[in-house]
């Protein structure tokens, strides 16, 4: 009795830390969940929502890419005219990383999920997401 106790709090708090670190974030009326981190040699640096671009990317060396994957949410709020410009990753020490990936007519569907992908030094550790002005902490998503 004692051991199902214990493993229903502890699924307990394992899907409430996931809920809490995928909190969406509004910027514009244009609300913005990150899902979560995948990293890669090889990437399709397909624009947001997604399209027809084909192009890929690799990476080098001593290099890979850390995708953020973000579900998208078009609400009331948002005016169609709004140019949301690309997100910027920043790393637990603080550096910057930009992604190719443009989030083109952002209000054309009403929900959609996007990869971004960021090329930076083997095992960067991810901090967060930002768009703009507004900033999304990503940190429990790199594991």
């Amino acid at each position: 009795m004692r051991r199902e106790i214990l493993f229903t709090f502890s699924f307990f708090l394992f899907t409430f830390s996931n809920v809490v670190a995928q909190a969406p974030a509004n910027y514009k009326g244009l609300q913005l969940t990150p899902i979560n981190i995948e990293r890669a040699k090889n990437v399709a640096l397909i624009d947001c929502p997604p399209g027809q671009n084909s192009v890929r990317g690799n990476a080098r060396g001593e290099e890979e890419f850390i995708v953020v994957n973000v579900a998208f949410k078009v609400t009331p709020a948002f005016d169609a005219r709004t140019i949301v410009k690309k997100p910027v990753l920043t790393d637990a020490s603080g550096k910057t990383y930009n992604t190719s990936v443009s989030i083109i007519d952002a209000g054309s569907v009403p929900e959609y999920k996007c990869g971004f992908p960021f090329r930076v030094p083997l095992g960067t550790k991810a901090a967060s997401i930002a768009v703009d002005t507004t900033t999304i902490n990503i940190a429990s998503l790199d594991k």
